[in-house]
């Protein structure tokens, strides 16, 4: 084993700028991320394919878990608290889109290839639900997802931004 003499640099012939394991970048490939956004949209439009019972149950389950945590807060009417809980796994949902579309650009800052999915996929989410028996298309859910949509970027482009900035 080498040994360092005292006052010898540990980085000694390593080129200037090079990575060092603390500094090494690791960074997703942009296509493996849109295919993560491709895939997440495949999962959100596969949960609007269960029939309006099921999809009501599984909201159910949702409600008895949280339920504690809406008593506490005051809420005890279930209607009140499975309409919250849809609401609330509506946003979520498309703030995870949002997110990934948001980690596309290589630049940071999103554009017209991040906004028209964001546009598209709940448009054609709530289309597809039309079809669905015990399901309906809400314009609302559209205006929803599309703010969840928009949170998701917005949290992912600062979150890049801010590291850009202290990598400078």
């Amino acid at each position: 084993m080498a040994s360092i003499e005292p006052g010898a640099s540990r980085t000694a012939g390593r080129r200037a700028g090079a990575p060092t394991n603390k500094t090494k970048n690791y960074r997703v490939p942009v296509r493996a991320r849109w295919l993560l956004v491709f895939a997440w949209a495949l999962f959100i439009w596969s949960r609007s394919l269960f029939p309006g019972p099921e999809s009501t149950a599984q909201s159910a389950v949702v409600v008895d878990i949280l339920r504690p945590a809406f008593e506490a807060l005051g809420v005890t009417n279930a209607t009140l608290m499975s309409f919250l809980v849809r609401k609330a796994g509506h946003f979520l949902e498309y703030a995870v889109f949002g997110a990934l579309l948001g980690s596309t650009p290589e630049d940071g800052r999103p554009g017209w290839r991040q906004v028209v999915p964001g546009l598209i996929v709940p448009s054609a989410d709530e289309t597809l639900q039309r079809f669905v028996p015990g399901r309906s298309g809400q314009l609302s859910d559209v205006a929803l997802d599309c703010a969840g949509v928009a949170f998701g970027l917005f949290v992912t482009t600062g979150i890049r931004s801010v590291r850009r900035k202290y990598r400078r």
